[in-house]
C-alpha cells in the first residue's frame, strides 16, 4: 500500500522534507487512482468502476486490458505476467459485480481461486472511459474501423458519413475489420448506405427508435432487446421505410475501444508493461463449420 502521511483537517500542507515518498513497485490501487485521474471524466454519483477482485495493495507486474474478463482472458493475462486486469465488462457476470447470489457457485469458486493463485486484481473501467471527452470507446471503434476521416459526430451516438455502399457491403466491411462472425442484420441487403449512426455496447429502446427515425440509413449497436428496437426496425422495413439495423454483439462493439484504452494507458504508464487481450467470440455459426 502507498506509504503516505495524512495532515489533520485544516492543517497546512506538510513540508516536503518530511513527506515519505513511494519508492517501491506501484500497487493496483495507485495505478487505478492514476487512471481515474488521467481520464478527466467528471464521475458519477453511482459507478461500476471499482476493484472487484483481488487485493488493491498488490504490487503490479503487468497490466492486461480487455473488453470482458472471461476465464480465457484471465489465463492469457496470467501467461503474460499481467496481474492487474482492466476490463470494460464485469468479471462476475453482473453490472455491479454483486457477489450476493454467487455463494456456493462452482464457477465463481474456480474463477476466484484462479485469481488468488495468480495474485491478480481486476478493475472495472467502464463509466469513466465512456464519460471522458471524447468517449474512449467511440474513439477506439472509429480507429478499429478506419472511419476517423468519416466522423460527423463523436458523441453518443456516433455518426459517420461513409462512401456510398449497401447494407451488405457495410456488413462485409464490419465482418472483415472487426472479425465479427455472428453479427445480425435487419433490412434489404441492397439498401443504399451513406450515413451510419452507432451506439456502441448496449442500446436502449427509445434511443434506438430515435435513431431509426433520424437521417441515418443504418443504425449499428452492440445489442438491444429483440422485442423492442429489432422488432421496430423490422416493422419499419415492412411498411417500406429504407432503413437497416446491425447488431454486432457486445464485445465486438466495444473491443476497439479497449484496444485504444491499452494504447492510451501506455502514454502515462511507462514503467509497467501494458498488454491488450482480445476476447474469443463466444458464438459460432453452423454455416462456418466444415
Amino acid at each position: 500500500m502507498a506509504n503516505t502521511t495524512v495532515a489533520p483537517a485544516g492543517a497546512a500542507p506538510a513540508n516536503s522534507m518530511f513527506r515519505v515518498q513511494h519508492t517501491g513497485p506501484l500497487t493496483a490501487l495507485q495505478i487505478v487512482d492514476k487512471i481515474i485521474s488521467q481520464s478527466g471524466a467528471p464521475g458519477r454519483p453511482k459507478t461500476v468502476d471499482r476493484i472487484t477482485a483481488g487485493d488493491p495493495t498488490t504490487a503490479v507486474t503487468g497490466i492486461a486490458v480487455t473488453a470482458m474478463a472471461t476465464f480465457d482472458c484471465l489465463k492469457a493475462a496470467a501467461a503474460a505476467n499481467c496481474n492487474l486486469v482492466i476490463t470494460y465488462e464485469p468479471v462476475w457476470w453482473l453490472d455491479d459485480d454483486s457477489l450476493d447470489r454467487m455463494e456456493g457457485d462452482g464457477l465463481f469458486t474456480a474463477k476466484r481461486d484462479f485469481l488468488r493463485a495468480h495474485n491478480m486484481v481486476v478493475f472495472n473501467f467502464h463509466d469513466h472511459w465512456r464519460d471522458r471527452a471524447p468517449d474512449g470507446v467511440a474513439v477506439g471503434m472509429a480507429k478499429a474501423l478506419g472511419w476517423e476521416g468519416h466522423i460527423a459526430d463523436m458523441s453518443q451516438p456516433a455518426t459517420f458519413r461513409l462512401p456510398p455502399t449497401t447494407l451488405l457491403g457495410l456488413a462485409k466491411e464490419l465482418h472483415t475489420k472487426l472479425g465479427d462472425r455472428t453479427m445480425r442484420m435487419v433490412g434489404d441487403l441492397r439498401l443504399p448506405v451513406g450515413t451510419v449512426a452507432a451506439i456502441w455496447g448496449n442500446a436502449e429502446q427509445m434511443a434506438m427508435i430515435h435513431l431509426l427515425n433520424g437521417p441515418a440509413d443504418v443504425v449499428i449497436c452492440g445489442y438491444t432487446h429483440e422485442w423492442e428496437a429489432v422488432e421496430y426496425a423490422q416493422d419499419m422495413v415492412a411498411i417500406g421505410d429504407k432503413k437497416g439495423l446491425v447488431l454486432l454483439g457486445d464485445v465486438k462493439s466495444v473491443e476497439g475501444g479497449m484496444q485504444y484504452c491499452a494504447d492510451w494507458l501506455k502514454t502515462f504508464i511507462t514503467d509497467i508493461p501494458v498488454t491488450f487481450i482480445p476476447v474469443t467470440e463466444p458464438y459460432w455459426n453452423p454455416a462456418d463449420v466444415g
